[in-house]
Formats: C-alpha cells, sequence, structure tokens
C-alpha cells in the first residue's frame, strides 16, 4: 500500500507556462462528488439510481503572505475578476529528483479546454497567539484529471 507524506504536497499556478508553489498553504483539500439520480419505478420494493453530473470543489489554506505574488496573489486577482483558471495543480506528492513520479489533480483542459478552477470564496483570519490565515474556497467547471509525470 502507498502512503504519501503531506510535507510533499503543493498547490501550484500556471502549471503550463513558469509553474510557480502557492506559498505558505499548509493543507488543501478537493472534493470530487457525483450526483445520484433515483430511477425508482412505481410499485418497486428496492430503490434504484443512476450517476448523474460530476463536480469537485475544494479549499487551501495557509499562512497570510501579502508578498506571494505568483501564487497567493494569482487566486486572489482570479477571485476579484470571476475569472477561471485552468493551469492549477494539486501535488499529493512532489520532487525535484530525477527518476521519482510526481502525483496530481488539474482541469482536464485535454478533454475541455474550457475546465478550470474558480476561487469562489476567500477568508482570512488571525488569531492572537498565531499568525494571520488565508483560506481559498473554490469550485470546478469542467472536468478534473488525475495525473503524473516523472521528473527527468
Amino acid at each position: 500500500m502507498a502512503t504519501f507524506n503531506g510535507r510533499n504536497g503543493r498547490v501550484t499556478v500556471n502549471a503550463d507556462t513558469t509553474e510557480a508553489i502557492v506559498l505558505e498553504l499548509s493543507s488543501w483539500s478537493l472534493d470530487i462528488t457525483s450526483e445520484e439520480i433515483d430511477t425508482t419505478a412505481f410499485g418497486s420494493g428496492w430503490g434504484k439510481s443512476d450517476v448523474g453530473m460530476k463536480s469537485w470543489s475544494g479549499s487551501a489554506t495557509g499562512n497570510y503572505d501579502p508578498t506571494d505574488t505568483t501564487g497567493q496573489k494569482i487566486l486572489l486577482d482570479a477571485f476579484d475578476a470571476g475569472s477561471l483558471l485552468n493551469d492549477v495543480r494539486f501535488y499529493v506528492s512532489f520532487s525535484e529528483e530525477a527518476g521519482e513520479t510526481v502525483l496530481f489533480f488539474e482541469p482536464d483542459i485535454v478533454s475541455d479546454t474550457n475546465a478550470g478552477l474558480r476561487v469562489t470564496g476567500v477568508s482570512t483570519s488571525l488569531d492572537k497567539s498565531g499568525v494571520a490565515t488565508i483560506n481559498f474556497s473554490f469550485s470546478g467547471s469542467g472536468p478534473l484529471s488525475r495525473g503524473s509525470e516523472t521528473i527527468s
């Protein structure tokens, strides 16, 4: 059984060009769901169902860093503009070592060129005994893919 150490995770933007880490993040989550459609007919003693539309959403949380102009600012700007980001990656495992395989989730722009992530909420908080944190909530538009690459 494979396990993945959380310290090797990350979120990046501009994955297709100059991939940049969204700095100071400490957790992310993706929720992939499928609607259930009730197909039960009258007189049936057991319920039946089928799969409906699939969707994905999630969040990313970490320390607030207003100096991160290539990561956190990209997400904040996307929220302000209401724009779709199609070059975001959520790494389950990341390495820069040759021969290592990295695993990630990303909008599936191969099967749908309009796939992407829309930042739907930003919350910032601070506690007297902690540091300022930021939380990005998002929803997916179009399909999500699971990817892997071997570092050369």
